[in-house]
Formats: structure tokens, sequence, C-alpha cells
């Protein structure tokens, strides 16, 4: 095609480049490869100079969109020179599922990253060496099977048959996972033993009730308490608090943002009643 033949609303490929927002580079190389051909060149002094078609435009958009999402090719450029609606449904069909399980992979690492963010804006908050109450929302979580530590059993053999043993929704060892007790009663028994494991999933089909919940902070290695238990439960005696329910073990700061496991940050979590009125200490939010 020579030039008196191009109509005016043609483009150069730099124009045509800057109008689908994609480099002139790739351009030539969907050019090169055979999946998508400029629709025209010019002669004279710039002979094959690329021009194309407004009528190209959306063509090149969905060839990127295949390409983003790894269709071959070869495909592609089959294709571009016997294009039917029939082959492309075939191929949209295809690849409909591929993307949508990416949408969900790209979903539940978001959750992942958003769940650690809490953990870690929570523990930048709070006053480390205070016990407090305050008002806890509803959090949906797994609740792993009772914990069996007898025998030659060890914390991180239940551990691992928490993380493995088969459920629904499946354990995603990606989210922060805690430990949980019925009772305060069975967690001044046995603080560095939860009667359960459980996973900070958001798809999780238990849930930690809403409600209040008194709240202490340590900092050790994992199952280090320091006396903390004792701490809050003659807490709970001086300001006229009763122990409802569960209590939660989680890690605000641990291996993920902190090198020595002296200075991992243990929050405990207990349901609690008052008989009497106290101030509920908010959470200090950071600016």
């Amino acid at each position: 095609m020579d030039n008196k033949n191009i109509g005016n609303e043609n483009m150069t490929i730099r124009e045509f480049a800057e109008f689908v927002d994609m480099t002139i580079a790739a351009l030539r190389h969907y050019d090169s490869k055979g999946i998508f051909l400029p629709a025209g060149h010019g002669d004279g002094e710039r002979n094959k100079y690329r021009y194309y078609s407004p009528t190209q435009i959306t063509t090149v958009k969905v060839i990127r969109v295949l390409r983003e999402i790894d269709v071959p090719i070869n495909e592609i450029r089959e294709l571009a020179r016997d294009r039917t609606p029939e082959k492309m449904i075939k191929l949209l069909y295809k690849n409909k599922d591929k993307v949508a399980n990416e949408i969900r992979f790209l979903q539940e690492i978001y959750s992942v990253v958003n769940t650690f963010l809490e953990l870690l804006n929570e523990g930048m908050s709070v006053a480390e060496t205070e016990i407090s109450v305050c008002e806890r929302p509803e959090k949906r979580l797994i609740l792993g099977d009772i914990n069996n530590f007898s025998g030659n059993a060890g914390f991180h053999g239940e551990f691992i048959r928490f993380c493995k043993t088969p459920r629904e929704p499946k354990v995603n060892t990606s989210y922060p996972i805690g430990g949980y007790w019925d009772s305060m009663a069975a967690f001044l028994n046995e603080p560095s033993r939860p009667v359960r494991f459980f996973s900070l999933d958001p798809k999780g089909n238990e849930r930690r009730a809403a409600g209040l919940y008194m709240n202490g902070y340590t900092r050790g290695y994992y199952g280090q308490t320091n006396g903390l238990p004792e701490q809050m439960a003659a807490f709970a005696i001086k300001n006229g608090l009763v122990f409802t329910g569960a209590v939660y073990n989680t890690y605000l700061f641990d291996e993920i943002s902190i090198d020595n496991p002296e200075q991992y940050l243990l929050q405990v979590s207990a349901s609690v009643a008052e008989t009497r009125r106290i101030p509920i200490r908010r959470p200090r939010r950071r600016l």
C-alpha cells in the first residue's frame, strides 16, 4: 500500500502506540510474530513505515489482554489469520476459568496482606505494659480440633496436625495462626498449650464473638507468657470483671517483623463481663 492510498484517518506507528497506550517496540514485536499486522506500509524514503487504522484499535487491545493472561502466541496467530466468532468464543471460554482462578488467588493474597497489616498496626498502637478492656468486633476464623499433648505429642506436632487436618475451608497457612482456650481457667492451667489452634482466615466458619475483652501483652518467643495469665486474673478481681468465655492468643509482632525472638509481641484477649462499671480503654490509633 502506498501513501496515496492511505486515508487521512490512518496513524503512524507512534501515533497509534500513544493512542492505544502501548510501546512502539510492542507493536513491532506483534508484527514480527504475525499476530497483529499494520494496516499498511508507506513507500519512498521511509520504506516499510508502518501505518495503522482506527479499526484496529479494538483488535490490538484484545490481543494485549490475551497476552497478559499468557495465551500462547501461536494460538493468537492462528486466530488472527482465520478469525471467526466460533473460534473467538472457544478461545475466550478456554481462558475464562484461568482468569477467574487468578482473580481468586490475588484476592486471597490481598486478604492475607490486610490481615497482617491489622495485627501490625494494632501492635504499634497498644500500651504493652497495661492490661486494658475494650469492645471487639466479631471476627471470622478457622478453629481446629482439640489438641492432644499427651505422651510424646509436642507443640509443633499438634500445630502441624492442625494445618494438615482436612476441613472446609482448608487451612491456608499464609494466615496468622493463634492459640485458643475455652476459658481463662484452662489458660491459667496450661498457658503454653492451646486447647485448639485457630487461623485468622476470614473465610472460616467459626467466629470470635463480638463483645467485651480484656487484653494483655507480653514479649517473648512462642509459648512464653511471662506471668501474664496471673496478671490478667488479678486485674479482673481488682476491677470487678469475670471471665465469661474463650481466650485468644495472637502474635502481633513475630518473625515477619522482628529478628529477635525474645521481642515477639503476644496479645492475649479474654472474653469478660463487668460486675461493676469500669472505664473502657480504647486502643490508641496510630496517626
